[in-house]
């Protein structure tokens, strides 16, 4: 297996860096920017392309790990080409394998691959990749060939259907960028308290660490404490008053609703019906 990476950015070098590292074969990079494939060539000590289809035709298998923009267009480009027996990847978390349209008269087979990852440092991510684990759907051939690849690496390997692929990453978000928010929302609401953005990281950060490790490791309905468990509507009331009128009131509310549902199945005999009409 040669595979060569089209785009240079945080996930193609991150990938190639990795490949190499784990000596598999890696012919090299192509970018619409130059620059940048010579770049991520020089850090993993291989070749950058010029042109397109010189990297097609030097690889067996090709990572598209362009933005999730860009893929339907790179695919079009390189449809055209020679690739009956390549195997075709990107890396989008959004998209599926559809975005290859009209693989199967190329003779190629495609997959989209997803690392649940994050690819923070376009240098240093590949030093922790190894701990990554992948989603992918597509084409039996390329699903296989990459199965193989990375469970050989040691990676965990999940599946998805395509169709699920937009609910699938939308997940993925809510967990990571949005969870983010959350906590940014609990900064802002402390700062309106008098507290300095230093002492509400430092005041949260024993609930967060907590909570998260509590996540991981136990059902939610094991974990979950406070006053939408407790069926506390007096507490819960004062909560909405003072969040009136604000975003917070509107994510305090969207998570409490989601939160009945979890405190309904810890304790099914609670009758928690004055707290969802307050909700």
């Amino acid at each position: 297996m040669t595979i060569g990476i089209i785009g240079a950015g945080k996930v193609g070098t991150t990938l190639g860096a990795y490949l190499c590292k784990n000596q598999i074969a890696v012919s090299g990079y192509y970018s619409r920017t130059y620059e940048h494939a010579v770049c991520a060539a020089d850090f993993t000590e291989t070749k950058a392309y010029y042109d397109l289809q010189a990297v097609v035709d030097a690889s067996d298998t090709l990572f598209i790990a362009s933005c999730d923009g860009e893929i339907a267009h790179v695919w079009d480009c390189i449809a055209s080409y020679e690739l009956a027996g390549k195997v075709i990847c990107h890396f989008s978390g959004s998209l599926s394998s559809y975005v290859f349209s009209g693989i199967e008269a190329t003779g190629a087979s495609g997959c989209s691959i997803h690392p649940m990852f994050a690819f923070s440092d376009k240098f240093k991510s590949y030093e922790k990749f190894s701990s990554a684990y992948l989603t992918m759907e597509g084409q039996e051939r390329a699903v296989q060939k990459m199965r193989q690849l990375f469970e050989g690496l040691g990676h965990k390997v999940c599946f998805v259907r395509a169709e699920d692929k937009m609910k699938y990453h939308a997940a993925a978000a809510l967990a990571s960028n949005y969870m983010i928010g959350l906590f940014q929302t609990s900064l802002d609401l402390l700062g309106e308290c008098g507290f300095s953005e230093e002492d509400g990281r430092q005041l949260l950060e024993p609930l967060v660490k907590n909570n998260v490790r509590a996540m991981l490791e136990r059902p939610t309905a094991e974990v979950l404490t406070g006053p939408v468990e407790r069926n506390d509507t007096g507490t819960v009331r004062k909560h909405l008053n003072v969040l009136q009128g604000t975003n917070a009131e509107d994510i305090y509310r969207s998570i409490g609703k989601e939160l009945l549902v979890i405190a309904g199945q810890k304790n099914p005999k609670q009758d928690y019906t004055m707290l969802s009409h307050l909700l």
